[in-house]
């Protein structure tokens, strides 16, 4: 089998958000808005805003036979819910289908299983299920959120703020809805509007919720904290943006400066949803942290959580490119016994940028709307705060990847390498992996795996990465396949198009 040195260089998803359950697409989990006056849901309702789980999915089970079809729906619900949380993809589809299977006729129930395939990252059939709740109740508010959360993750903002709007007015009791139009506004650079709808999402929060509570709490300040500024403001005028980069160490930089003082050399990196710094390089260009902000990614530092400071740049310059106002995450506290100090990174599509990336010319082109390029392979693209395109693992095995320019290795979730047909005896060689969180002490390479992007796109029978990713799959709300770093993309041109919503590859010749 292929030989992987021991220490790869992996990087992955920095997030700042917050919830195991209210990511950009768990944030949907919430039980169907239906009324039943069964006391064993009203209990098991109450049971699960305390976090009491085992308890909560005991009393859901109760009575998900009951002969009341809206007792059966809210409690198949609240089942898929709780497995949600905790973090259960599989089981959870598994319960929505059967839920779905049992109530053919019920949006709710359509809805619940649309929810539960989004969080499995199958989210071509989740479409279909809210489509087809929609179809049977043109007001079904879970599925409402659910088509205004797709259309969001398509770039097609303006109708997921109104999809999304049409599902609070049709139940806006649930706080995940307001978590979700938060992320539309931010994602529109309404930066009032997104901190005000969390202030609602956080009033809608159960007590238990604490941590939720004071994570919305402190994004909100943040958001506030630029005033009347226009974030993400880009004041040059080209409309298209090409600059030179180098690779070293697998990755791709570039030459930038912060706040017009302080040149940096960042790598690109589409693995994170912010540009990155260290603390001495924001200390050098006065960048001065405003709030503390969870992330998530691959390490063992709070089992793939970090807290990290978030600031505002006044200003952001790579070649030509200048903008104003940019939100950023530095690394404080700095990592320690890492093979390299972290470094700056900066993606972007976070600041609305297609990209093209010609690894054989090793030119880096940006702009709002990419100039038609030849493409001879196209995938469909998803941006939900990360860049990801659909694979099959061994020919059967449906799963969602990063595209991520910022990373070394193809890697696979720990999740999905378990769901996985292996041989007994098959020799698992342990590899040394860091990320955003330190050092990945699981990280092993599973041989013999088939990948497959498109027909004829992939790998074959190689050894991959299998990594720890259930921190970010938790954050961004559904589960995250794997990776797809540097050592596959240079093998093309790789276009990141936002606004036709696809991957394009070119093989380099």
């Amino acid at each position: 089998m292929p030989y992987r040195p021991p220490v790869l260089a992996a990087r992955i998803v920095a997030v700042a958000v917050l919830a195991a359950w209210a990511g950009f697409g768990l944030a949907a989990q919430q039980p169907a808005p239906l009324t039943t006056s069964d006391p064993f849901v009203t209990r098991a309702d109450a049971l699960l805003d305390q976090r009491r789980y085992e308890d909560a999915y005991v009393a859901y089970r109760a009575v998900r036979e009951s002969a009341d079809p809206e007792t059966r729906i809210r409690a198949g619900a609240g089942m898929v819910r709780i497995l949600l949380r905790l973090s259960l993809f599989v089981e959870a589809e598994r319960q929505g289908a059967a839920l779905a299977t049992g109530e053919p006729g019920a949006a709710a129930a359509l809805a619940v299983h649309g929810d539960a395939l989004w969080a499995l990252g199958r989210f071509d059939e989740a479409e279909r299920r809210y489509d087809a709740a929609l179809t049977l109740r043109a007001e079904d508010p879970v599925a409402l959120h659910g088509r205004g959360r797709a259309l969001a993750a398509r770039r097609q903002l303006d109708p997921a703020l109104e999809w999304t709007r049409r599902a609070i007015a049709a139940d806006d009791t649930h706080a995940p809805f307001y978590y979700t139009l938060a992320a539309i506004h931010e994602a529109r650079h309404e930066y009032a509007d997104a901190a005000a709808t969390l202030d609602i999402y956080r009033r809608r929060l159960p007590p238990s919720e604490g941590e939720l509570a004071r994570w919305a709490e402190a994004q909100a300040a943040f958001l506030r904290g630029f005033g009347t500024r226009t974030p993400n403001e880009i004041v040059s005028l080209d409309e298209v943006y090409t600059v030179p980069f180098r690779i070293e160490d697998d990755r791709v930089l570039v030459r930038g400066r912060l706040n017009g003082r302080t040149d940096v050399d960042f790598a690109l990196d589409t693995g994170t949803d912010r540009t990155t710094i260290p603390p001495a390089m924001a200390s050098r260009a006065g960048v001065v942290p405003m709030q503390t902000l969870q992330t998530a990614g691959v390490g063992s530092v709070g089992i793939g959580y970090r807290g990290l400071q978030v600031a505002r740049l006044d200003r952001l310059d790579i070649g030509g490119l200048q903008v104003h106002q940019v939100g950023c995450l530095i690394k404080s506290p700095v990592m320690t016994g890492l093979p390299r100090p972290e470094g700056a990174g900066f993606s972007p599509l976070a600041l609305g940028l297609s990209i093209e990336v010609d690894y054989g010319r090793q030119v880096l082109t940006m702009a709002r709307t990419l100039p038609a390029g030849d493409y001879p392979i196209r995938l469909p693209l998803r941006l939900q705060r990360l860049a990801t395109v659909r694979g099959v693992l061994n020919g059967t095995t449906p799963v969602s990847f990063v595209i991520d320019t910022g990373g070394t290795a193809v890697s696979l979730s720990r999740s999905v390498a378990r769901r996985l047909d292996v041989a007994p005896g098959t020799r698992l060689v342990p590899a040394r992996v860091f990320g955003i969180s330190g050092w990945d002490p699981t990280a092993f390479l599973l041989p013999y795996v088939d990948i497959e992007l498109a027909p004829g796109v992939g790998s074959s029978q190689r050894s991959v990465v299998v990594l720890n990713l259930d921190a970010p799959s938790a954050l961004l709300g559904f589960e995250l396949g794997g990776i797809i770093g540097h050592e596959f993309l240079s093998r093309y041109v790789v276009a990141i198009d936002l606004v036709r919503g696809e991957l394009g590859l070119r093989p380099l010749s």
